[in-house]
């Protein structure tokens, strides 16, 4: 056994993680292989912690966004639906039993910090929750690292061979400052010192990663009100509580939405491909709206629309598949494998693998809309205003920096495949987490669904 820490820099960047990796000495001097990855859709903190610490996508842990509605879920009232979820509050607690992905703090990781509440191996977070609550209306984040650090250092000696460790900072700091006021870096540079401080000697493996990208924002979008031009009456958070509505928004990471919308019969009742088609040519051609992909006519399938054009992707009975006007490359029966190789340097990198993962789940939204770069789809009355977003399918968003003490594997990558390496260096067997993405990607036996 080696132990082994994994350390997650929230919303790190790749463009600041290179700026500033010559001014960060223990970092550039302790973790000299270095690449990327691609993170999943959407690209947000909650979700995109399960390909590290589960091994699996959002879509398969049923989990497709920070809020989400389960337009299935039996409820008395017509709104508030028992089907609406939003992680930012209360219903935070409830994301340990939304899903059924098993995580490795089951049997084999320790908590420094973690954003899922899932199997802990211990009665919960309290401290984190309290420092990480008053840092959010203090936006003194520092104390958040700090906490983590102390947490880092005690857990490396407890008896599970790995520890995980979240710093907060980045992305919480780009978020009510933005990138261009240097706070995000500086905070990058204390995170390095912390770092220092307590894994100075440690003589095991360390992989330092980050769950998503970031980007400042200079315009938002009311894409709540836009929706309701459209579609009629709608509903987002935190404003719940309109009865009848005829669609609902759940934004996250706030460049990325859930927009579902009223079947001919009602919420149980999905609406139409024709439906969905119609609200998607209306939205799409706004300024700041960057794609919308909808479930395809075939099981499996998406559609993205984009200014460029329609494009087809998703998983039939060959393989994995992508072609049409919004795509840079066409493919067809690629393996997750060939499919990651052929698109990784496209704007939208493994969108075929990302939109058929998450579309497995009923929760996901009939329409995903990203924004463009540059813009948020919530409006600037959000307390904290956002200065940074993240949670689109765009690359600058999806693909996150990779440091290792140790080699990494040939290849393109995706954060998925850091839960088979950590495992590994680890000296756990990934048959462990059998029913993981990672390992079914591992055995050739991968296909889009929600673990069971």
């Amino acid at each position: 056994m080696t132990k082994t820490v994994v350390v997650i820099v929230d919303g790190l960047p790749v463009s600041l993680a290179e700026r500033t990796l010559p001014h960060l000495p223990f970092l550039s001097s302790r973790l000299p292989h270095r690449g990327t990855a691609v993170s999943c859709f959407p690209s947000t903190t909650g979700p995109a912690y399960f390909p590290f610490l589960a091994g699996c996508t959002p879509g398969r842990a049923n989990v497709p966004g920070i809020r989400w509605f389960d337009r299935t879920a039996p409820t008395r009232s017509r709104f508030p639906h028992r089907g609406l979820r939003s992680y930012v509050g209360a219903d935070a607690r409830k994301l340990a039993s939304d899903t059924r992905a098993t995580t490795m703090f089951a049997k084999h990781a320790w908590p420094a910090s973690s954003p899922l509440p899932n199997d802990l191996p211990k009665r919960g977070e309290a401290s984190r929750d309290l420092v990480w609550a008053l840092a959010h209306f203090t936006h003194r984040w520092d104390q958040a690292d700090r906490r983590t650090a102390w947490k880092l250092g005690r857990g490396l000696g407890k008896g599970r061979e790995i520890v995980f460790a979240v710093f907060p900072s980045v992305d919480e700091l780009g978020h009510v400052r933005g990138l261009a006021s240097g706070e995000p870096e500086a905070a990058l540079v204390e995170i390095d010192r912390l770092l220092e401080q307590k894994l100075d000697g440690f003589d095991g493996e360390i992989l330092l990663s980050a769950d998503h990208g970031l980007t400042d924002t200079h315009t938002h979008i009311d894409l709540r009100g836009i929706v309701e031009l459209i579609a009629g009456p709608t509903v987002a958070f935190p404003l719940i509580a309109k009865p009848n509505p005829a669609a609902v928004v759940c934004e996250s990471g706030n460049a990325m939405a859930n927009v579902y919308l009223r079947g001919e019969g009602g919420w149980s009742d999905r609406p139409s491909l024709e439906r969905c088609r119609e609200v998607a040519s209306e939205l799409v051609w706004l300024e700041g709206i960057g794609s919308i992909a909808i479930r395809g006519a075939e099981a499996g399938a998406a559609e993205l629309w984009t200014k460029r054009g329609v494009g087809d992707a998703g998983r039939d009975g060959d393989g994995l598949f992508q072609r049409g006007a919004a795509f840079a490359t066409a493919f067809a029966a690629a393996t997750p494998a060939e499919a990651l190789a052929t698109s990784a340097g496209e704007r939208y990198p493994d969108a075929a693998f990302a939109l058929s993962s998450l579309f497995a789940s009923d929760r996901a939204g009939d329409l995903l809309v990203s924004a463009e770069l540059g813009y948020d789809l919530r409006t600037a009355r959000e307390w904290p205003e956002h200065h940074a977003s993240h949670g689109s399918l765009d690359r600058i968003h999806t693909v996150v920096p990779v440091l290792a003490s140790t080699p990494l594997p040939d290849g393109p990558l995706r954060t998925l495949d850091l839960f088979a390496l950590t495992l590994e260096l680890a000296g756990i067997p990934l048959s462990d987490y059998s029913d993981s993405d990672a390992a079914l990607l591992a055995g050739g036996a991968w296909q889009p669904a929600v673990w069971q």
